[in-house]
């Protein structure tokens, strides 16, 4: 009985998307919890469903994501939030840097996350930063890079755009078939 029910706990797991510190794989649904927002709302990836999401774990010592991040800024402020949202989670930062970083980040349009124990970024695999993860429009994981250049930053943005012109397009082609 007991092995039956251990190897249902196992299965259920994999269903959803990934084991503790296993990542995600294409086209797996990831972990949707990923902390509060600057006003203390959950940030839950099932609300989001219908737009690309893209979620970035970094930290305030990591010098590639703090490039990174003014960056999807810019991205999220060009598109707005109807079709995408950019969650930006800061991993395991002390109160003090993590409250600099909110300081001089506190113009941003990104929705910023915290994750003090690292438990969100376990989900993930988490194991280098930047890590940044694409979340197509019916909650599935798109694509995934670790580590930034602003070479690859440029291929990135341009993968973001094709999953946003992709949601439209099928959103228009429901619309008249």
């Amino acid at each position: 009985m007991l092995r039956r029910w251990l190897l249902a706990a196992a299965l259920l797991l994999c269903a959803q998307g990934s084991v503790a510190g296993q990542a995600p794989e294409i086209g797996a649904t990831p972990p949707p919890l990923l902390g509060k927002d600057r006003d203390g709302n959950a940030v839950d990836l099932n609300a989001l469903r219908g737009k690309v999401v893209i979620v970035t774990f970094w930290a305030s010592w990591c010098g590639y994501c703090l490039k990174e991040l003014p960056e999807l800024n810019s991205l999220q402020a060009q598109a707005g939030d109807q079709w995408l949202k950019i969650i930006a989670v800061n991993v395991k930062d002390d109160t003090a840097d993590y409250r600099a970083m909110m300081k001089q980040m506190r113009d941003y349009t990104l929705v910023m996350t915290r994750d003090r124990d690292g438990e969100i970024a376990e989900g993930y695999g988490v194991k280098g930063y930047p890590n940044l993860w694409m979340i197509d429009p019916q909650g599935r994981v798109a694509s995934h890079h670790v580590g930034y250049g602003e070479d690859s930053l440029a291929s990135i943005i341009d993968e973001i755009k094709r999953l946003l012109h992709a949601e439209l397009a099928r959103q228009q082609a429901a619309k008249t078939g």
